[in-house]
């Protein structure tokens, strides 16, 4: 007889089960099933059933039990009545449905496997054995250093690593590992301690994803960016120096162009020096003009004289030929001196040009350093940008 706390649990009044089979608490499916004959069948034999058991309350909601079903009997063995004890567990069930179900789903998605607080290798799932490249025959009860570098499963933070585990400590992050081909492979992972009621150990439950390509992706993304910042640190050292040898260039030109303004006096000199030259060579022509003047004068009073004049006439002839070789002369300095002032000013115009020229060089050179300047002030920002990246890129610790 069902009890009326037992009805109400159900959603039924008493008098509405009273008579009723045992199928109105059951999913017709289940009672459709060769399970429930079989249900059935033990209990008529005789045979007592516990177990976790999924009932439908009226409104249709789903209740889980955890009931023992006792099949009474009278003197000749005869099943008469059987009684059902139960307990809702409806919370507990539907907790370990859940964390069955996160279970699945992290074993169908993620590499798992289970070690001793020592580190063997107790089980995997597949996603690790493939992964690994191990048979679980082959990996179960073997150390978990068999999946390490040997230089950090001999090393203390390997130590230190299983020691913390043992105590229950939560480890996560990257860890560098070696499949049976001696390749290495990389995870994110967590390493879970399983802890009993008294605190103690039982297993280490280790959740990973294989992060492999991504790893190589970066360490390959490090090194470009490790020789970008060498190259700008070799550009910066390079501009630099082009801004010193720019700066000596200027200096040079500077030093030209003072030359060429020294130079430029130098021949103006020459040009006023040539100048006084031919004022000279002006009055030689004069002097010897008037000589020649005086020369004929002379030779007429001679003719006047009659033969008292004659030896006069002699002089007078010698002072006219002095004179004309004078004019010769003069006009011969002239036309030399003609040519040296041609020269000089040729020079003059040509020293003015170079002077102007030096004078550009030297404010190209001037805003050549400039830009030199504003190059390297840019290189040393791009330099402090490189090594920041380079910073936070190697910021990420690797187990």
């Amino acid at each position: 007889m069902p009890t009326i706390c037992s009805c109400k649990r159900w959603g039924f009044e008493r008098q509405e089960v009273i008579g009723q089979h045992h199928r109105i608490f059951c999913d017709q499916s289940y009672v459709a099933s060769p399970a429930y004959q079989r249900h059935w069948q033990k209990l008529n034999s005789g045979e007592a059933i516990t177990d976790n058991i999924r009932r439908i309350r009226k409104d249709g909601e789903v209740v889980w039990l955890q009931g023992t079903y006792t099949p009474v009997l009278n003197k000749y063995g005869e099943v008469v009545e059987i009684i059902k004890i139960a307990s809702e567990v409806t919370s507990r069930i539907t907790q370990a449905q859940e964390h069955q179900s996160l279970l699945t789903a992290l074993n169908r998605s993620m590499a798992m496997i289970t070690f001793s607080p020592t580190g063997i290798i107790l089980d995997a799932n597949d996603n690790m054995l493939d992964l690994m490249g191990y048979r679980l025959e082959e990996a179960r009860g073997q150390a978990h250093s068999i999946l390490c570098t040997p230089e950090f499963a001999g090393s203390d933070e390997y130590h230190q690593h299983w020691q913390r585990l043992a105590q229950g400590e939560f480890l996560t992050g990257r860890f560098e590992r070696l499949n049976r081909r001696g390749e290495r492979v990389w995870l994110e992972a967590s390493y879970n301690p399983i802890i009993d009621n008294e605190g103690r150990v039982l297993k280490v439950v280790k959740i990973a994803q294989d992060i492999t390509r991504q790893t190589f992706q970066q360490q390959h993304e490090e090194e470009m960016v490790r020789n970008v910042h060498h190259l700008s640190m070799g550009t910066d050292k390079t501009a630099a120096q082009g801004a010193i040898i720019v700066q000596q260039a200027v200096q040079g030109m500077q030093q030209v162009e003072m030359a060429a303004r020294q130079t430029s006096d130098v021949v103006s000199d020459l040009g006023r020096c040539s100048q006084q030259i031919g004022n000279m060579v002006e009055a030689i022509r004069k002097i010897a003009a008037q000589t020649n003047l005086l020369a004929i004068n002379a030779s007429i009073e001679a003719a006047h004289a009659g033969e008292h004049g004659r030896g006069f006439s002699v002089v007078a002839n010698e002072v006219r030929t002095l004179a004309e070789q004078s004019r010769k002369a003069a006009s011969e300095i002239e036309q030399v001196t003609k040519t040296i002032q041609q020269g000089v000013t040729a020079a003059i115009n040509k020293m003015v040009t170079c002077v102007e020229q030096a004078g550009g060089g030297v404010a190209l050179a001037k805003d050549a350093g400039e830009v030199i300047n504003q190059v390297n002030v840019g290189m040393q920002d791009v330099v402090k940008l490189m090594q920041a990246f380079t910073s936070v890129k190697q910021g990420d610790v690797i187990h």
